[in-house]
């Protein structure tokens, strides 16, 4: 849906797309919440199939909406700002979204916090609150105004021609002959495959409430991270967006080599020290000190993550300003991202298994993780080298127009 809805963000607009995509949070959130009623709060307990089915009926439908929610966000945060703007745009969309992410985490540790280590993380008043915020948000989408009344600061206006559905099936096809998309492919299908393992391997070290702590600091660091590069860096006009573009290019190789470099040393003193075995976790309330190292590993995490989609993003918006092919490239980024994302899970979930006596180790999932980024650099330095100019120039590339207003 990612790849499709960056052409259907263009026929039927962002209001649209984000409304209907909105609702598939609700309704994720309702079937975890049917699973959690079915089981009476045991995780160990048996799941009924009925919510069985409810629930991964829900992750495709979630999936489907998320497709359209990111692809309409794409077109807003890469098509209304200024080209001296984009870094900040989407550093805002960024911040807004992780404080979205601190809120749940900060409303599910404060209830689940006394419950002591073992305590269930999550209880009915939390679904129900986070079922209604959901839903708000679906509803609230109808206020975006529609992208053809959008003056930029510049006092240019995003101007969006019509369009139809075989069009926007030929243009999409076309980004995969695309130089450009083609070289920050890797890239984007590397900037979601670290969850697999920083949600699961990493994350199984701690209990319940010390998991909704450190994500609370997790999604405040990306906030605070992106706001840094998008804002501070990428957008300042003091220097050419070349060289801007450069500096970005070092600071994802840098805190790349420490941050991992940090993470290799923790899963493999984890490892040789036999550290956190199974059926153990880290938690801050009984052992803070324990807890401590690896919640700052936790937070640097955040702030790469932060950093790799506000670069690609930053990148992306570089060789465009025109509201439909941006669109598209959105519907690209999200459409490849979450393919590979996919992949990443279903390598742990379905192929390398306990059951199958072949389950990957959490030192190999953490070198799995790695190595798609480290390859991500080698592709960043070569987009800003052959795409990235210093302003957006009128050009047709495989028939789609890159105008510069």
């Amino acid at each position: 849906m990612g790849l499709l809805a960056g052409g259907l963000n263009n026929i039927l607009g962002p209001r649209i797309l984000a409304a209907i995509g909105g609702t598939g949070y609700a309704i994720y959130a309702a079937a975890q919440y049917n699973i959690f009623k079915a089981q009476g709060g045991n995780d160990a307990a048996p799941i009924p199939d009925s919510a069985n089915t409810f629930s991964i009926f829900s992750g495709a439908y979630i999936g489907l909406c998320a497709g359209m929610l990111w692809a309409a966000q794409g077109q807003i945060c890469l098509t209304y700002p200024t080209e001296s703007q984009k870094g900040t745009f989407f550093a805002t969309f960024w911040v807004i979204f992780n404080l979205g992410a601190v809120l749940g985490n900060t409303i599910s540790t404060a209830l689940s916090w006394g419950a002591g280590s073992s305590g269930v993380a999550m209880n009915d008043a939390m679904y129900l609150i986070f079922i209604i915020l959901m839903a708000g948000g679906s509803i609230v989408a109808f206020l975006i105004q529609p992208p053809g009344t959008i003056i930029r600061e510049d006092q240019t206006q995003v101007e969006t021609p019509p369009t139809n559905v075989l069009r926007e099936f030929v243009e999409v096809l076309k980004l995969f002959t695309n130089p450009a998309m083609l070289t920050i492919l890797i890239p984007c299908m590397s900037s979601n495959w670290f969850y697999t393992y920083q949600f699961g391997p990493f994350g199984d070290n701690f209990s319940g409430r010390s998991n909704g702590l450190k994500a609370i600091f997790y999604w405040l660091s990306q906030a605070a991270g992106a706001w840094v590069l998008g804002n501070m860096f990428l957008d300042n006009t003091k220097y050419s967006r070349t060289t801007r573009a450069w500096t970005g290019c070092y600071i994802m190789a840098g805190t790349t080599l420490a941050f991992f470099g940090g993470g290799a040393a923790f899963q493999y003193a984890s490892d040789s020290n036999g550290w956190f075995k199974k059926g153990q976790h880290i938690d801050a309330g009984d052992n803070f000190g324990q807890f401590f190292g690896p919640f700052v590993l936790y937070v640097c995490y955040g702030l790469y993550d932060a950093f790799f989609q506000v670069y690609t993003n930053y990148l992306i918006g570089a060789i465009s300003n025109d509201s439909e092919t941006l669109s598209r490239y959105a519907g690209f980024y999200k459409g490849t991202q979450s393919g590979a994302g996919g992949i990443s899970w279903a390598l742990n979930g379905f192929v390398f298994t306990t059951d199958k006596g072949n389950k990957l180790s959490a030192t190999t999932q953490f070198w799995v993780m790695v190595i798609p980024c480290v390859v991500s650099l080698f592709f960043f330095a070569i987009f800003c080298k052959v795409f990235v100019k210093d302003t957006t120039e009128e050009s047709v590339e495989h028939g789609s127009s890159i105008k510069a207003h």
